[in-house]
């Protein structure tokens, strides 16, 4: 992923006088800022921390939660070392969180109001459907949870940077259940069936196959596919979302992505009339509704590929590595689907000792009158 491009000037450091200047060109005027120092590393010095502090939004006197939003999204967005993944998952969540508590100050901030932010984000929903047949949904427990999150990080981000002296408690919904929907092989085959395009076919095949997440698959270009050796490198992903630099591919895929690479007008392995695909949305729902399918979106093929791999009794530890999870990530959602899993430990507790099957219960009969 390239990194953004800081939208700050090009500093340079002048001996005027006495002193050390910075000088620079901003906002259509030039600029010059004194050192204060005639020593040249210790000028320099001042340079990088001038650079490091360039648009830093100031500490307000008394700041909301909608001003330590603002300031934590411009950091975080400027933050070339550590590039966002999703720059409109964080504007969406902020937006949730200024609209009902952006005017709120810091120590305002209790259990109780965060409990009626939960319960204001459920009822307010969202609308969904073409512009003739709108309606809404509410807003999931999960949805809550991840805006919930972002705001924790700007707190204490807005503590690092000595806005407030104190994080308070963020208290969100409980964690949903993980839904456990995953497509049996007739599914599959289904949905493979229903792809109406092409681009949609090779997508889900390498979702299907490969157990990659939705955006690395869409990012993916052919310079990165080795069908000769049998292999995909789908890069290095970033340290949330982690990806397996070598992908074995089998003998269908290889063929599937033989013909995509015969008809690509694009470097992107999914890509549309030769321009590389944004999402996959639509073109996948399409193909779930001519198979009949319900509840499966593209991540459900990756949750697929690794129950399949669970019920064939491949080892955790290798399908956390395709995975790019953790062992104990995956060995908690996946385990249960391996026929290995308990297996060792029902049979360590064994039968009684000294029989072929658990002993018999005697059942004392006991005589009644009638009353």
């Amino acid at each position: 992923m390239a990194r953004p491009k800081l939208n700050r000037p090009t500093l340079k450091l002048a001996l005027r006088g006495r002193h050390y200047a910075l000088e620079y060109w901003w906002e259509g005027r030039s600029h010059r800022v004194s050192t204060g120092t005639a020593d040249e590393q210790a000028a320099r010095e001042f340079l990088k921390a001038f650079e490091a502090g360039w648009a830093k939004p100031e500490p307000p006197s008394e700041p909301t939660i909608g001003r330590i939003l603002d300031g934590y999204s411009h950091d975080r967005k400027n933050n070339a070392e550590h590039p966002l993944s999703s720059p409109t998952a964080l504007d969406a969540g902020c937006a949730a969180l200024r609209r009902h508590l952006g005017d709120l100050r810091p120590e305002f901030l209790t259990r109780e109001r965060c409990r009626l932010y939960t319960r204001q984000r459920r009822a307010e929903g969202y609308e969904v459907g073409p512009p003739d047949k709108r309606r809404r949904k509410p807003v999931k427990d999960g949805t809550v949870l991840r805006e919930l999150g972002i705001l924790r990080v700007a707190l204490t981000w807005a503590k690092d940077e000595n806005w407030i002296a104190s994080i308070p408690h963020v208290e969100g919904p409980s964690t949903p259940q993980p839904r456990d929907r995953w497509l049996t092989r007739a599914e599959a085959v289904a949905l493979m069936a229903g792809c109406g395009d092409f681009h949609i076919r090779v997508f889900a095949a390498l979702a299907l196959y490969t157990a990659a997440r939705t955006g690395a698959i869409l990012e993916l270009t052919w310079d990165r596919v080795d069908l000769s050796a049998r292999r995909i490198d789908y890069g290095q992903g970033n340290e949330h979302k982690r990806r397996v630099r070598a992908v074995p591919l089998g003998d269908d895929l290889v063929t599937l992505l033989a013909q995509a690479r015969e008809l690509a007008r694009s470097n992107h392995v999914i890509e549309f009339a030769g321009k590389p695909v944004g999402s996959v949305r639509t073109g996948f729902l399409a193909a779930c509704r001519r198979a009949e399918l319900e509840g499966v979106t593209p991540h459900i093929l990756r949750h697929t590929a690794a129950t399949w791999m669970a019920q064939k009794g491949v080892p955790m530890w290798e399908i956390a590595g395709l995975l790019g999870n953790t062992v104990d990530v995956v060995t908690r959602i996946y385990a249960k689907h391996s026929p290995e899993h308990l297996r060792r430990a029902a049979e360590a507790i064994g039968q009684l000792e000294g029989s072929g099957a658990p002993a018999a219960v005697r059942v004392r009969k006991v005589r009644r009158s009638g009353i």
